[in-house]
Protein backbone atom coordinates (compact mmCIF):
# COMPACT_ATOMS: atom_id res chain seq x y z
CA UNK A 1 0.00 0.00 0.00
CA UNK A 2 2.71 2.20 0.90
CA UNK A 3 4.35 2.02 -2.42
CA UNK A 4 1.28 2.61 -4.07
CA UNK A 5 1.06 5.66 -2.86
CA UNK A 6 4.45 6.72 -3.11
CA UNK A 7 3.89 5.74 -6.63
CA UNK A 8 0.97 7.72 -7.22
CA UNK A 9 2.36 10.88 -5.89
CA UNK A 10 5.26 10.51 -8.31
CA UNK A 11 3.65 10.07 -11.29
CA UNK A 12 5.46 6.63 -11.79
CA UNK A 13 8.55 8.61 -12.38
CA UNK A 14 12.45 7.80 -11.30
CA UNK A 15 14.35 10.80 -9.89
CA UNK A 16 17.29 11.19 -9.15
CA UNK A 17 19.30 12.35 -6.26
CA UNK A 18 19.70 15.91 -8.29
CA UNK A 19 15.75 15.94 -8.00
CA UNK A 20 15.06 15.59 -5.22
CA UNK A 21 13.20 18.98 -5.23
CA UNK A 22 11.03 18.35 -8.29
CA UNK A 23 10.09 14.68 -6.17
CA UNK A 24 8.77 16.85 -3.15
CA UNK A 25 6.95 19.03 -5.67
CA UNK A 26 5.21 16.26 -7.77
CA UNK A 27 4.43 14.78 -4.16
CA UNK A 28 3.04 18.36 -3.34
CA UNK A 29 1.00 18.86 -6.40
CA UNK A 30 -0.69 15.64 -6.78
CA UNK A 31 -1.81 15.60 -3.24
CA UNK A 32 -3.40 18.95 -4.29
CA UNK A 33 -5.15 18.12 -7.08
CA UNK A 34 -6.32 15.00 -5.21
CA UNK A 35 -8.19 16.74 -2.56
CA UNK A 36 -9.30 19.24 -5.17
CA UNK A 37 -10.88 16.19 -7.20
CA UNK A 38 -12.28 14.96 -3.48
CA UNK A 39 -13.50 18.31 -2.29
CA UNK A 40 -14.94 19.98 -5.45
CA UNK A 41 -16.68 16.60 -6.22
CA UNK A 42 -18.02 17.03 -2.12
CA UNK A 43 -19.29 20.43 -2.81
CA UNK A 44 -21.36 19.08 -6.31
CA UNK A 45 -22.87 15.99 -4.04
CA UNK A 46 -23.99 18.17 -1.64
CA UNK A 47 -25.64 20.85 -3.63
CA UNK A 48 -27.74 18.04 -5.09
CA UNK A 49 -28.52 16.08 -1.85
CA UNK A 50 -29.37 19.85 -0.91
CA UNK A 51 -26.82 20.94 2.21
CA UNK A 52 -25.06 23.34 0.36
CA UNK A 53 -26.36 26.86 -1.02
CA UNK A 54 -23.24 27.51 -3.50
CA UNK A 55 -25.53 28.01 -6.52
CA UNK A 56 -26.27 26.12 -10.05
CA UNK A 57 -23.60 27.83 -11.95
CA UNK A 58 -20.92 27.56 -9.40
CA UNK A 59 -21.88 23.52 -8.69
CA UNK A 60 -21.24 23.30 -12.15
CA UNK A 61 -17.81 25.17 -12.07
CA UNK A 62 -16.92 22.23 -9.68
CA UNK A 63 -17.66 19.79 -11.36
CA UNK A 64 -15.24 21.08 -14.68
CA UNK A 65 -12.80 21.90 -11.79
CA UNK A 66 -12.59 18.38 -10.46
CA UNK A 67 -12.75 17.00 -14.23
CA UNK A 68 -10.13 19.03 -14.75
CA UNK A 69 -7.57 18.16 -11.94
CA UNK A 70 -8.34 14.26 -12.77
CA UNK A 71 -7.48 14.63 -16.15
CA UNK A 72 -4.36 16.90 -15.46
CA UNK A 73 -3.59 13.93 -12.55
CA UNK A 74 -3.56 11.48 -15.63
CA UNK A 75 -1.61 13.61 -17.94
CA UNK A 76 1.47 14.29 -15.47
CA UNK A 77 1.86 10.38 -15.10
CA UNK A 78 2.84 10.37 -19.21
CA UNK A 79 6.01 12.72 -19.31
CA UNK A 80 8.16 14.74 -16.23
CA UNK A 81 8.57 17.27 -18.30
CA UNK A 82 4.79 18.15 -18.59
CA UNK A 83 5.63 19.35 -14.13
CA UNK A 84 5.29 23.12 -14.92
CA UNK A 85 2.30 23.14 -17.53
CA UNK A 86 0.53 20.55 -15.46
CA UNK A 87 1.10 22.67 -12.44
CA UNK A 88 0.48 26.42 -14.38
CA UNK A 89 -3.00 24.56 -15.38
CA UNK A 90 -4.06 23.53 -11.84
CA UNK A 91 -3.48 27.00 -10.78
CA UNK A 92 -5.44 28.81 -13.49
CA UNK A 93 -8.39 26.13 -12.79
CA UNK A 94 -8.08 26.98 -9.47
CA UNK A 95 -8.07 30.95 -10.14
CA UNK A 96 -11.45 30.64 -12.47
CA UNK A 97 -13.10 28.61 -9.98
CA UNK A 98 -12.33 31.07 -7.03
CA UNK A 99 -13.39 33.72 -8.93
CA UNK A 100 -16.47 32.10 -9.75
CA UNK A 101 -16.93 31.65 -5.91
CA UNK A 102 -15.98 35.74 -5.34
CA UNK A 103 -18.80 36.57 -8.04
CA UNK A 104 -21.58 33.89 -7.52
CA UNK A 105 -21.93 33.32 -3.92
CA UNK A 106 -21.97 36.67 -2.13
CA UNK A 107 -22.53 35.02 1.22
CA UNK A 108 -19.70 33.62 1.38
CA UNK A 109 -17.42 36.31 3.50
CA UNK A 110 -14.25 34.17 3.46
CA UNK A 111 -13.86 33.37 0.23
CA UNK A 112 -11.19 35.69 -0.66
CA UNK A 113 -9.58 33.13 1.52
CA UNK A 114 -8.88 30.94 -1.33
CA UNK A 115 -6.60 33.16 -3.29
CA UNK A 116 -4.56 33.62 -0.39
CA UNK A 117 -4.04 29.68 -0.77
CA UNK A 118 -3.29 29.89 -4.21
CA UNK A 119 -0.58 31.88 -3.89
CA UNK A 120 0.96 29.73 -1.43
CA UNK A 121 0.63 26.86 -3.73
CA UNK A 122 1.95 28.68 -6.58
CA UNK A 123 5.15 29.66 -4.38
CA UNK A 124 5.60 26.05 -3.21
CA UNK A 125 5.12 24.26 -6.84
CA UNK A 126 6.42 26.48 -9.02
CA UNK A 127 8.65 29.32 -7.97
CA UNK A 128 9.17 32.85 -7.03
CA UNK A 129 8.09 33.80 -10.95
CA UNK A 130 4.72 31.90 -11.03
CA UNK A 131 4.13 32.93 -7.72
CA UNK A 132 4.59 36.50 -8.63
CA UNK A 133 2.26 36.22 -11.31
CA UNK A 134 -0.37 34.06 -8.88
CA UNK A 135 -0.44 36.68 -6.24
CA UNK A 136 -0.78 39.43 -9.12
CA UNK A 137 -3.72 37.74 -10.79
CA UNK A 138 -5.43 37.77 -7.51
CA UNK A 139 -4.70 40.95 -6.98
CA UNK A 140 -6.65 42.07 -10.24
CA UNK A 141 -9.51 39.70 -9.86
CA UNK A 142 -10.32 41.30 -7.08
CA UNK A 143 -10.34 44.56 -7.84
CA UNK A 144 -11.96 43.99 -11.43
CA UNK A 145 -14.89 41.79 -10.09
CA UNK A 146 -15.54 44.70 -7.28
CA UNK A 147 -15.79 47.37 -10.22
CA UNK A 148 -18.42 45.39 -11.98
CA UNK A 149 -20.30 43.13 -9.44
CA UNK A 150 -21.37 44.01 -5.88
CA UNK A 151 -19.51 41.13 -3.81
CA UNK A 152 -21.52 41.93 -0.59
CA UNK A 153 -17.93 43.28 0.65
CA UNK A 154 -17.14 46.31 2.24
CA UNK A 155 -14.22 48.70 0.72
CA UNK A 156 -12.19 48.19 3.92
CA UNK A 157 -12.49 43.86 3.45
CA UNK A 158 -11.19 44.80 0.07
CA UNK A 159 -8.24 46.21 0.51
CA UNK A 160 -7.63 44.49 4.10
CA UNK A 161 -7.60 41.33 1.51
CA UNK A 162 -5.63 43.14 -0.86
CA UNK A 163 -2.80 44.11 1.61
CA UNK A 164 -2.66 41.00 3.05
CA UNK A 165 -2.29 39.65 -0.24
CA UNK A 166 0.44 41.84 -1.03
CA UNK A 167 1.82 40.78 2.72
CA UNK A 168 1.79 37.32 1.91
CA UNK A 169 3.88 37.22 -1.33
CA UNK A 170 6.35 39.34 0.19
CA UNK A 171 7.09 36.77 3.23
CA UNK A 172 6.76 33.78 1.13
CA UNK A 173 9.32 35.43 -1.55
CA UNK A 174 11.70 35.78 1.08
CA UNK A 175 11.09 32.17 2.66
CA UNK A 176 11.08 30.54 -1.26
CA UNK A 177 14.65 32.44 -1.50
CA UNK A 178 15.75 31.18 0.84
CA UNK A 179 14.88 27.55 -0.11
CA UNK A 180 15.92 27.71 -3.16
CA UNK A 181 19.63 29.05 -2.06
CA UNK A 182 19.29 25.74 0.20
CA UNK A 183 18.30 23.45 -2.51
CA UNK A 184 21.47 24.91 -4.64
CA UNK A 185 23.63 24.14 -1.70
CA UNK A 186 22.48 20.82 -1.20
CA UNK A 187 22.83 20.38 -4.76
CA UNK A 188 26.35 21.25 -4.76
CA UNK A 189 27.13 19.24 -1.51
CA UNK A 190 25.53 15.94 -3.39
CA UNK A 191 27.79 16.82 -6.60
CA UNK A 192 30.67 16.77 -3.94
CA UNK A 193 29.29 14.06 -2.54
CA UNK A 194 29.23 12.01 -5.08
CA UNK A 195 32.29 13.00 -6.91
CA UNK A 196 34.06 11.75 -3.70
CA UNK A 197 32.49 8.42 -3.31
CA UNK A 198 33.50 7.56 -7.03
CA UNK A 199 36.69 8.35 -6.43
CA UNK A 200 36.80 6.24 -3.04
CA UNK A 201 34.93 3.62 -5.09
CA UNK A 202 38.04 4.20 -7.75
CA UNK A 203 41.00 3.63 -5.03
CA UNK A 204 39.26 0.74 -3.07
CA UNK A 205 38.80 -1.23 -6.79
CA UNK A 206 42.62 0.14 -7.95
CA UNK A 207 43.22 -1.87 -4.35
CA UNK A 208 41.72 -4.81 -4.98
CA UNK A 209 43.37 -5.15 -8.01
CA UNK A 210 46.72 -4.59 -6.62
CA UNK A 211 45.95 -7.12 -4.10
CA UNK A 212 44.83 -9.50 -6.71
CA UNK A 213 48.34 -9.35 -8.35
CA UNK A 214 49.93 -9.79 -4.88
CA UNK A 215 48.31 -12.57 -4.54
CA UNK A 216 48.87 -13.70 -7.70
CA UNK A 217 52.48 -13.23 -7.51
CA UNK A 218 53.00 -14.93 -3.96
CA UNK A 219 50.73 -17.99 -5.50
CA UNK A 220 53.06 -17.89 -8.68
CA UNK A 221 56.18 -18.86 -5.95
CA UNK A 222 54.12 -21.67 -4.97
CA UNK A 223 53.68 -22.64 -8.88
CA UNK A 224 57.15 -22.59 -9.54
CA UNK A 225 57.86 -24.47 -6.61
CA UNK A 226 55.84 -27.28 -7.43
CA UNK A 227 56.47 -27.08 -10.55
CA UNK A 228 60.52 -28.03 -9.66
CA UNK A 229 59.24 -30.75 -7.88
CA UNK A 230 57.14 -32.09 -10.65
CA UNK A 231 59.84 -31.86 -12.80
CA UNK A 232 62.87 -33.29 -10.99
CA UNK A 233 62.37 -36.57 -11.56
CA UNK A 234 61.71 -36.64 -15.25
CA UNK A 235 64.60 -34.01 -15.41
CA UNK A 236 67.00 -36.47 -13.34
CA UNK A 237 65.65 -39.32 -15.34
CA UNK A 238 66.59 -37.90 -19.04
CA UNK A 239 69.93 -36.29 -17.73
CA UNK A 240 70.93 -39.98 -16.76
CA UNK A 241 69.58 -41.54 -19.66
CA UNK A 242 71.89 -38.85 -21.90
CA UNK A 243 75.29 -39.01 -19.81
CA UNK A 244 74.68 -43.01 -19.77
CA UNK A 245 74.49 -42.42 -23.64
CA UNK A 246 77.01 -39.94 -23.81
CA UNK A 247 79.66 -42.64 -21.95
CA UNK A 248 78.43 -45.15 -24.18
CA UNK A 249 79.85 -43.39 -27.22
CA UNK A 250 82.88 -42.23 -24.99
CA UNK A 251 83.88 -45.60 -24.67
CA UNK A 252 83.16 -46.69 -28.02
CA UNK A 253 80.99 -49.40 -27.13
CA UNK A 254 78.50 -50.49 -29.28
CA UNK A 255 74.45 -50.14 -28.09
CA UNK A 256 71.63 -52.03 -30.51
CA UNK A 257 68.96 -50.33 -32.08
CA UNK A 258 66.41 -51.83 -30.00
CA UNK A 259 68.24 -50.38 -26.34
CA UNK A 260 68.90 -47.18 -28.48
CA UNK A 261 64.87 -46.88 -29.16
CA UNK A 262 64.28 -48.11 -25.93
CA UNK A 263 66.14 -44.88 -24.06
CA UNK A 264 64.74 -42.98 -26.72
CA UNK A 265 60.70 -43.97 -26.05
CA UNK A 266 61.55 -43.17 -22.36
CA UNK A 267 62.88 -39.61 -22.79
CA UNK A 268 59.87 -39.02 -24.91
CA UNK A 269 57.61 -40.49 -22.06
CA UNK A 270 59.95 -37.93 -19.99
CA UNK A 271 59.10 -34.67 -21.73
CA UNK A 272 55.61 -35.95 -22.23
CA UNK A 273 55.13 -35.53 -18.89
CA UNK A 274 57.04 -31.89 -18.43
CA UNK A 275 54.85 -30.75 -20.95
CA UNK A 276 51.75 -32.19 -19.18
CA UNK A 277 52.52 -29.76 -15.74
CA UNK A 278 52.90 -27.01 -18.17
CA UNK A 279 49.70 -27.42 -19.49
CA UNK A 280 48.11 -28.32 -15.93
CA UNK A 281 49.55 -25.20 -14.46
CA UNK A 282 49.01 -22.72 -17.65
CA UNK A 283 44.95 -22.19 -16.95
CA UNK A 284 45.79 -20.75 -13.45
CA UNK A 285 47.31 -17.38 -14.76
CA UNK A 286 44.64 -17.91 -17.69
CA UNK A 287 43.59 -13.94 -18.02
CA UNK A 288 39.90 -15.58 -19.25
CA UNK A 289 37.01 -14.75 -17.20
CA UNK A 290 34.31 -15.37 -20.09
CA UNK A 291 31.80 -17.32 -17.93
CA UNK A 292 30.91 -20.48 -19.45
CA UNK A 293 29.53 -24.05 -18.58
CA UNK A 294 31.99 -26.89 -17.47
CA UNK A 295 31.87 -29.78 -15.48
CA UNK A 296 32.92 -29.14 -11.90
CA UNK A 297 34.77 -32.71 -11.48
CA UNK A 298 36.76 -31.57 -14.44
CA UNK A 299 37.78 -28.49 -12.58
CA UNK A 300 38.30 -29.91 -9.09
CA UNK A 301 40.19 -33.27 -10.30
CA UNK A 302 42.71 -30.18 -12.53
CA UNK A 303 43.36 -28.61 -9.32
CA UNK A 304 44.22 -31.81 -7.42
CA UNK A 305 46.57 -32.56 -10.04
CA UNK A 306 48.22 -29.35 -9.87
CA UNK A 307 48.64 -29.19 -6.05
CA UNK A 308 49.92 -32.99 -6.20
CA UNK A 309 53.46 -31.87 -5.03
CA UNK A 310 51.64 -30.36 -2.27
CA UNK A 311 49.85 -33.09 -1.22
CA UNK A 312 52.60 -35.08 -1.25
CA UNK A 313 54.76 -33.13 0.86
CA UNK A 314 51.83 -32.84 3.32
CA UNK A 315 51.57 -37.01 3.51
CA UNK A 316 47.76 -36.00 3.31
CA UNK A 317 44.80 -38.04 1.83
CA UNK A 318 41.83 -36.20 -0.43
CA UNK A 319 38.87 -37.98 -0.38
CA UNK A 320 36.33 -36.80 -2.96
CA UNK A 321 32.73 -37.47 -1.27
CA UNK A 322 29.80 -38.39 -3.34
CA UNK A 323 29.16 -37.73 -7.28
CA UNK A 324 30.71 -34.27 -8.31
CA UNK A 325 29.98 -34.58 -11.63
CA UNK A 326 27.85 -31.14 -11.23
CA UNK A 327 27.37 -29.25 -14.27
CA UNK A 328 27.56 -25.16 -13.80
CA UNK A 329 28.05 -21.76 -15.50
CA UNK A 330 30.43 -19.34 -14.05
CA UNK A 331 33.98 -18.42 -14.34
CA UNK A 332 35.97 -21.27 -14.39
CA UNK A 333 39.47 -19.86 -14.09
CA UNK A 334 38.33 -17.55 -11.12
CA UNK A 335 36.88 -20.91 -9.08
CA UNK A 336 39.81 -23.06 -9.69
CA UNK A 337 41.96 -19.95 -8.27
CA UNK A 338 39.89 -20.27 -5.16
CA UNK A 339 39.72 -23.89 -4.91
CA UNK A 340 43.29 -24.03 -5.10
CA UNK A 341 43.52 -21.23 -2.52
CA UNK A 342 41.53 -23.00 -0.09
CA UNK A 343 42.78 -26.69 -0.45
CA UNK A 344 46.55 -25.17 -0.46
CA UNK A 345 45.47 -23.80 3.08
CA UNK A 346 44.05 -27.10 4.37
CA UNK A 347 47.38 -29.16 3.23
CA UNK A 348 49.47 -26.23 4.81
CA UNK A 349 47.30 -26.44 8.13
CA UNK A 350 47.69 -30.54 7.96
CA UNK A 351 51.50 -30.75 7.85
CA UNK A 352 51.76 -30.02 11.75
CA UNK A 353 49.14 -32.39 12.64
CA UNK A 354 50.39 -35.98 13.93
CA UNK A 355 48.47 -39.14 12.86
CA UNK A 356 46.16 -39.54 9.46
CA UNK A 357 45.84 -36.15 7.66
CA UNK A 358 42.86 -35.90 5.22
CA UNK A 359 40.84 -33.16 2.94
CA UNK A 360 37.68 -34.42 2.18
CA UNK A 361 35.96 -32.34 -0.54
CA UNK A 362 32.28 -32.62 -1.03
CA UNK A 363 29.90 -30.75 -3.62
CA UNK A 364 26.22 -31.14 -3.73
CA UNK A 365 23.06 -29.05 -5.75
CA UNK A 366 19.79 -27.43 -4.04
CA UNK A 367 17.61 -26.34 -6.20
CA UNK A 368 19.28 -23.37 -8.28
CA UNK A 369 22.09 -23.17 -5.99
CA UNK A 370 25.55 -25.57 -5.96
CA UNK A 371 27.29 -26.13 -2.58
CA UNK A 372 31.17 -26.84 -2.23
CA UNK A 373 32.24 -27.94 1.37
CA UNK A 374 35.75 -28.64 2.17
CA UNK A 375 37.11 -30.09 5.35
CA UNK A 376 40.00 -31.01 7.28
CA UNK A 377 41.24 -32.66 10.31
CA UNK A 378 43.91 -30.15 11.27
CA UNK A 379 42.19 -29.32 14.22
CA UNK A 380 40.04 -25.91 13.11
CA UNK A 381 40.62 -21.83 13.67
CA UNK A 382 40.92 -20.51 16.51
CA UNK A 383 37.24 -18.87 17.17
CA UNK A 384 39.14 -15.70 17.46
CA UNK A 385 40.05 -15.95 14.59
CA UNK A 386 36.96 -17.12 12.70
CA UNK A 387 35.70 -13.26 12.74
CA UNK A 388 39.09 -12.13 10.57
CA UNK A 389 40.06 -14.96 8.42
CA UNK A 390 39.02 -12.92 5.21
CA UNK A 391 40.53 -10.13 6.70
CA UNK A 392 43.30 -8.68 3.95
CA UNK A 393 46.39 -9.19 5.38
CA UNK A 394 45.54 -11.23 8.32
CA UNK A 395 47.40 -14.36 8.23
CA UNK A 396 47.42 -17.59 10.83
CA UNK A 397 50.84 -18.49 9.03
CA UNK A 398 53.30 -15.67 9.83
CA UNK A 399 56.01 -18.20 10.79
CA UNK A 400 55.48 -19.51 7.23
CA UNK A 401 55.80 -15.50 5.48
CA UNK A 402 51.96 -15.98 5.04
CA UNK A 403 50.67 -12.91 3.18
CA UNK A 404 47.17 -13.05 4.74
CA UNK A 405 45.73 -12.46 1.04
CA UNK A 406 44.59 -15.64 -0.18
CA UNK A 407 41.33 -16.02 1.57
CA UNK A 408 41.01 -12.39 1.52
CA UNK A 409 40.96 -12.22 -2.50
CA UNK A 410 39.08 -15.54 -3.28
CA UNK A 411 36.16 -14.24 -1.14
CA UNK A 412 36.56 -11.15 -3.12
CA UNK A 413 36.61 -13.41 -6.68
CA UNK A 414 33.48 -15.12 -5.23
CA UNK A 415 30.81 -12.98 -4.06
CA UNK A 416 32.06 -10.21 -6.98
CA UNK A 417 32.97 -12.34 -9.56
CA UNK A 418 31.37 -15.56 -9.29
CA UNK A 419 28.27 -13.91 -7.48
CA UNK A 420 28.17 -16.91 -4.38
CA UNK A 421 29.33 -16.48 -0.71
CA UNK A 422 31.83 -18.19 0.86
CA UNK A 423 31.91 -18.95 4.62
CA UNK A 424 34.47 -20.46 7.33
CA UNK A 425 33.38 -22.66 9.98
CA UNK A 426 34.47 -25.48 12.21
CA UNK A 427 33.31 -29.14 13.34
CA UNK A 428 34.44 -31.62 15.46
CA UNK A 429 37.71 -32.13 13.56
CA UNK A 430 38.71 -28.93 11.45
CA UNK A 431 38.09 -26.29 9.66
CA UNK A 432 35.34 -26.35 7.00
CA UNK A 433 34.99 -23.76 3.82
CA UNK A 434 31.57 -23.90 2.31
CA UNK A 435 31.37 -22.37 -1.10
CA UNK A 436 27.89 -21.52 -2.08
CA UNK A 437 27.59 -20.55 -6.17
CA UNK A 438 24.21 -19.77 -7.93
CA UNK A 439 24.01 -22.54 -10.93
CA UNK A 440 24.09 -20.13 -13.66
CA UNK A 441 25.99 -17.02 -13.07
CA UNK A 442 23.74 -13.72 -14.01
CA UNK A 443 25.40 -11.27 -16.88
Amino acid sequence: MKNFIINFLESGHHFSNRELSLKFKYRLLNTIMLIIVFTSTAFVAMYYLGFSPIGAFHTKVNMAFALVNLLLIISLRHNKSYYGLINSLMLLSSLLTFTSALVNIPGDEFRMMWFYITVLLAFFTGGLLLGYITAAASILIILIANIYVNLNLSSLAITTAITGLVVLTIAVKAYTQKMLDLEASLISLNDSLQTKVQEAVEDIRKKDEAMLQQSRLAKMGEMIAMIAHQWRQPLSSIAAISSKLQLTIALDEEISNEALLKELTTIDKRTALLSKTIDDFRDFYTSNKEQSTFNLSRTITQVLSILSPATNNAQANIMLQDDLNIPINSLESELTQVLMNIIKNALDALKEKEGARSVWIHAYQELESIYIVIRDNAGGIKEADLEKIFDPYFSTKQAKNGMGLGLYMSKLIIQKHCQGTLQASNDDQGAVLTITLPQRIQP
